[in-house]
């Protein structure tokens, strides 16, 4: 049932207005709540009592209807998980149509109010920082969540959305162990994001950038896979090409990405038939 669930979330993201989940972000509402239930630890086992109804609920619709409401009840949990970001569609399109009409002040602004993108320094060109940030979108609101949910089911993904909309909001007191937590959860998935991008671009630079930056535990998991994609696309791990030059870099990143999403739905597919 697992890639059943996986496939009709896929599809209800891209043939249905739906595109981002839900309209609006169900969870964030009780994460604000809980979230002040005391102070660090004990204010994110508050949040994370939220995942106790929801295992109640899933343990009491087993086998009814023939699984029916289980299957019903898994995709709508997922969904709760997928961002509001859109990563593979919309999120850059402003921003690319803006530099690729050469109004590249428009561009920035865009960036900087729609995407939170400012350039680090002057040697990263803004397409750069924008492609940066896509890849890192990308896996915090597709990969980590399909991971978890792989491995725990749906309340594994559900607790990742938790542990995220928390450490987004720096006035909460769990805002730093979820932090913590939400950079455990996304180690994995990033350095297997990153084997994917190896499989779908220049493999042997893009493995030895991810060879070299596997084992750095500091590292934020969206800082290594977007490396993995630049290494991916360009074959170089350092030398950043002129924006003028690379005109299409954010297509090309979200072409990447979505044939690296290609080859994970591949492989899960392939382990389902086997059992």
């Amino acid at each position: 049932m697992t890639f059943l669930v996986l496939l009709l979330v896929a599809l209800i993201l891209l043939w249905t207005p739906w595109r981002i989940g839900y309209p609006k972000e169900v969870l964030a509402p009780w994460v604000n709540w809980a979230g002040r239930r005391g102070r660090d630890w004990l204010a994110l086992l508050a949040i994370f009592s939220l995942l106790v109804p929801l295992g109640l609920l899933l343990w009491g619709v087993q086998s009814l209807f023939y699984g029916l409401l289980t299957l019903i009840l898994h995709v709508a949990l997922l969904l709760l998980c997928v961002g509001r970001h859109d990563p593979l569609g919309r999120m850059i399109q402003d921003c690319h149509a803006a530099w690729q009409r050469g109004d590249h002040a428009a561009a920035g602004l865009i960036a900087e109010q729609q995407l939170g993108v400012v350039p680090a320094d002057e040697t990263e060109t803004l397409p750069v920082a924008v492609q940066s940030r896509l890849v890192a979108v990308t896996l915090q609101d597709y990969f980590v969540p399909a991971f978890w949910y792989l491995l725990l089911g749906p309340l594994g993904a559900v607790a990742w959305r938790l542990l995220w909309l928390a450490a987004q909001r720096p006035t909460l007191p769990a805002a730093r162990p979820a932090a913590m937590l939400a950079h455990a959860l996304e180690w994995i998935p990033a350095r297997l994001l990153g084997l994917s991008l190896a499989l779908v671009g220049h493999f042997e630079i893009t493995l030895r950038t991810l060879r070299d930056l596997a084992g750095d535990w500091d590292l934020p998991g969206g800082e290594l896979a977007s490396r993995c994609a630049r290494a991916a696309l360009s074959g170089s791990t350092v030398e950043l090409a002129a924006a003028e030059q690379q005109n299409d870099i954010l297509i090309e990143t979200r072409q990447l990405m979505i044939r690296a999403l290609l080859t994970w739905a591949v492989i899960i597919a392939f382990l389902s038939m086997l059992g």
